[in-house]
């Protein structure tokens, strides 16, 4: 038997309706003020990135996004995958 609050209980995908996620994209899509990449020197002194993404009222940091190609689509992506979970 396993326990109700366990990780390995959690890992599962959690699915979103197609339609509820296209209504979340164009909400952020309009939402979302800028995003910037901030890059910045880590704790073992290594060169680390992060994504400020600027909302009306407040702001949130992204980590562990390849910066590379980013794009608006990808940011919102993440958004809502990390909240979904």
């Amino acid at each position: 038997m396993s326990c109700p609050n366990c990780k390995c209980n959690k890992s599962k995908e959690t699915k979103i309706d197609p339609e509820e996620y296209e209504e979340l994209k164009e909400y952020l899509q309009d939402e979302i003020h800028e995003y910037k990449v901030i890059d910045y020197i880590n704790e073992q002194n290594e060169h680390s990135t992060y994504v400020e993404v600027e909302f009306e009222d407040y702001v949130i940091e992204l980590e562990n996004l390849d910066t590379n190609n980013l794009n608006l689509d990808i940011i919102i992506d993440t958004i809502i995958k990390n909240n979904i979970k």
